[in-house]
């Protein structure tokens, strides 16, 4: 589906949809063309119609491209990348656009948020403040502003579960009931948050160098002017990229300290089987020692006593009392 729509500078820009591709864009206008989905057939006719690389848009039938920007002569080519919520995940969507001095096209493979909110923007108040007359590289800075702020709110998202997941460290540690199916989970999440940090750094850095290419002036029809815009969404870039970062640090941190603490979870538990074992050995050793069967001339002590059973007893606790008191004493308990 192809929608065109022609902006046109009256005081303030306004726009209107067309139904056919005009003859001639004239001075102070602007032509939007949008293909959402476009057959074979369509994507021929805006090659032909305006003259289209053909190696561009073998790009935009393939797709799977990464954010980048070309120079083709006639026009320019860029791929943009749009991150889409998909309930508690985020999608990667590529936007490809063409254009030139007086006309830019967006395609796209589905139903766009972005460009329904660029176009809600356009037909509300053209470009303005920006300019009352309408160019299309003001156009393309206003769909990069409106990728890159879409980073915003998954990176949010990715936040506050690193930081539920940061909370419940001291509450997964507290109890032994199913202790482990937690940490097995939790850990998965959390490799499950780095993904999602890596994917969106992986668009968002060939994003920034295209808008890196943009600041330079190596952009033909984009006006010099315009680049006090570009530089905005190009600071913006960066900070994102800076806050992937520093959460992808913390899912390590994250990470390490749940690793850490049930290491030191089992190192406890360990401890108290061996002080449990250490204190039992030499209980063992006298049991053991007054329960062999020799012959009546061997005779262990206090067998012939009616009270030696329970000397023997009290003898293991007070033993038992004294490794205590020395684990104590030593802070091994």
């Amino acid at each position: 589906m192809i929608t065109l729509t022609l902006l046109k500078s009256n005081g303030g820009a306004r726009s209107e949809t067309v139904t056919v591709f005009p003859e001639q864009i004239g001075s102070g206008e602007m032509l939007w063309v949008d293909a959402e989905s476009p057959t074979d057939q369509e994507l021929a006719d805006l090659r032909q119609r305006f003259g289209l690389d053909e190696y561009a848009v073998e790009d935009v039938i393939h797709r799977n491209q990464r954010p980048k920007m070309e120079d083709y002569g006639k026009n320019v080519f860029a791929v943009v990348h749009v991150p889409v919520v998909k309930g508690h995940s985020s999608e990667i969507v590529e936007l490809f656009v063409f254009f030139q001095k007086n006309w830019i096209i967006t395609i796209h493979s589905v139903d766009s948020e972005l460009i329904h909110s660029v176009d809600a923007r356009i037909r509300a108040r053209g470009l303005s403040p920006l300019t009352t007359s309408p160019t299309p590289d003001l156009l393309f800075y206003i769909f990069l502003d409106f990728a890159v702020d879409a980073y915003y709110p998954i990176l949010d998202e990715e936040e506050n579960r690193l930081e539920e997941i940061d909370k419940k460290a001291t509450t997964t540690f507290k109890t032994r009931v199913k202790r482990m199916e937690n940490i097995v989970a939790i850990i998965t999440t959390i490799e499950g948050v780095r993904k999602r940090l890596m994917a969106l750094r992986r668009s968002l850095t060939p994003t920034r160098d295209m808008l890196g290419m943009v600041m330079r002036g190596a952009v033909p029809f984009v006006a010099d002017a315009s680049l006090r815009s570009f530089r905005d969404v190009y600071d913006h870039s960066f900070q994102l990229l800076e806050t992937i970062d520093n959460d992808r640090d913390r899912t390590s941190d994250v990470r390490d300290l749940y690793i850490s603490l049930h290491s030191a979870s089992t190192d406890n538990t360990i401890k108290v089987l061996t002080l449990v074992a250490t204190i039992f050995l030499p209980l063992t050793l006298l049991a053991g020692i007054y329960g062999m069967n020799f012959t009546p001339g061997f005779s262990q002590p206090g067998t012939g006593d009616p009270l030696g059973f329970y000397v023997l007893i009290l003898a293991m606790i007070f033993i038992s009392l004294g490794f205590v008191y020395t684990f104590k004493r030593s802070g091994w308990i």
